[in-house]
Parts: structure tokens; C-alpha cells; sequence
């Protein structure tokens, strides 16, 4: 009998205690990102920069493939454009033996999640794949093949100037015919760039609060 009212009353603690520090506890509400404006710009080193901007990737790199005995080359090039918030991709590769020598080529596009800072850019990236190559050593005969498959990639940049900067892009390409998974070293070249930072900047929101 005593151990069930001590139980009780150490029960009725417990929940009064866990409900007063609820009630207590602030809520945070969640951080709003402000309107889109495709026009909003940043200043950065002395100049304007559009905030909501496209840019190039060129490629040159390594590869390996569950078909080929050797690690292979390869060179790409990629376009990263947006719609309001939202960043695509879409590019091409080659891969050989050597640079710019071609046994299998591909297409791919993507949809990704772009972070951009004033010396930095990450991205990931992922999407349908057309490939198609060719395998066989002479004197055996050559064997086409093609088809569709998946491509994921992920990029690192550091960038020099706001809007140039080099890096490293990790990738994989997944099929029926072959996996193949590599890196390539990436040139970034991005469209940002306004001009000189002016008296008044109206598209920049710290300068115009009133700005949508």
C-alpha cells in the first residue's frame, strides 16, 4: 500500500514536471527565406553579382569501368541553369584510353541542390543517362551497344573570382551494360556577374529593404 502511493506520487511528479518544462520550452519558428526576385543581386569585392545565376563545369578526368581492363580518361562539359530556386543540369562525356579518344560517349540530365557562397560552390546532382560505346580489342569484332541508364555526380568548387573557380567533381554512371565511377577536375565559369557596385544598388535588399 505505502509503495503504491510512493509510486504514484513520484509519477504525478514526473508528468507535472515534463508538462511545466514543455509549456516552458519557446518555440522556434521557422526561418523564411525571402520573396524570389531572379533581378536580386550581392556585392561582393567592389562589384554586383546576380544571386539566382547559371554556370559552366569543363572536365577533364579519370574513370573507371567494369568493362574496360585499364582506367580510362575522360572530358565533359556541363550546363547548370535554374528555374526560380530550383538547378538542372544537363552535359555530356567521353571516355577512352586517352583524352578526347571516344569508346563510349553519354548524355545526361539532372536535378540537383546547389549551395553558393562568395568563395565556394557545392552541388549534387542526379538523372537519366543515354550511353553508348563500343567494346572488343582487335582483331575481335567490335560490339556497339547503348541504352539508359543513371548518372549522379557531386561538385566542390573554390572559387578564385566570384564567378571563376576550380575544383573537383566526384561521379558515377549506372547501367546495364557497365558501372562507371571517377573524378574529374572542373573549370567553373558562372553568369553572375552585374558590373561595378554603384552608388545605389536597387536590386540589392541590403540597400533597398523595401525590395520584393
Amino acid at each position: 500500500m505505502y509503495f503504491r502511493a510512493v509510486n504514484k506520487f513520484f509519477f504525478i511528479l514526473i508528468c507535472f514536471c515534463a508538462g511545466n518544462v514543455l509549456a516552458q520550452k519557446e518555440v522556434t519558428p521557422p526561418v523564411e527565406q525571402p520573396p524570389y526576385n531572379r533581378k536580386e543581386e550581392i556585392i561582393f569585392d567592389g562589384k554586383r553579382y546576380r544571386i539566382h545565376n547559371n554556370y559552366v563545369t569543363l572536365n577533364l578526368g579519370f574513370l573507371e569501368s567494369t568493362i574496360r581492363e585499364q582506367g580510362q580518361k575522360t572530358a565533359g562539359l556541363d550546363y547548370h541553369f535554374h528555374i526560380r530556386r530550383q538547378y538542372f543540369q544537363v552535359g555530356g562525356m567521353i571516355s577512352g584510353e586517352d583524352f578526347l579518344s571516344n569508346n563510349n560517349n553519354s548524355f545526361h540530365i539532372g536535378y540537383g541542390y546547389r549551395i553558393e557562397k562568395n568563395t565556394a560552390n557545392l552541388a549534387f546532382y542526379g538523372g537519366p543517362t543515354y550511353f553508348k560505346g563500343v567494346e572488343g580489342i582487335p582483331p575481335a569484332p567490335a560490339m556497339f551497344y547503348d541504352g539508359f541508364g543513371l548518372y549522379l555526380s557531386g561538385q566542390a568548387i573554390y572559387k578564385v573570382k566570384y564567378d571563376v573557380g576550380l575544383g573537383l567533381e566526384v561521379f558515377g554512371e549506372f547501367n546495364y551494360k557497365q558501372i562507371m565511377a571517377g573524378f574529374k577536375i572542373a573549370l567553373f565559369f558562372s553568369g553572375g556577374y552585374r558590373g561595378v557596385k554603384k552608388k545605389y544598388n536597387p536590386n540589392v535588399r541590403s540597400e533597398n529593404p523595401n525590395m520584393k
